[in-house]
């Protein structure tokens, strides 16, 4: 893939800074809630587990305790 058509895929407010440290701070908060949207993705989906000494994202059994 072409570096064009990773660049044409940025927010807008991320290729409009007007300075290179501008852009450099969108782009972190672009990516970053870009990461956010797919941990929630895969959270709800069922997917996302615990962060462990094995390695990331390990399967999680889930189970609804009801507490009165």
């Amino acid at each position: 893939m072409r570096v064009v058509e990773h660049w044409d895929r940025l927010p807008r407010e991320v290729v409009d800074a007007p300075s290179l440290e501008t852009f450099k701070a969108r782009l972190d908060g672009a990516l970053s809630s870009l990461i956010i949207k797919l941990k929630m993705s895969l959270f709800t989906a069922g997917g996302l587990g615990e962060m462990t000494s094995k390695g990331p994202f390990q399967p999680k059994a889930f189970s609804m305790k009801w507490h009165r």
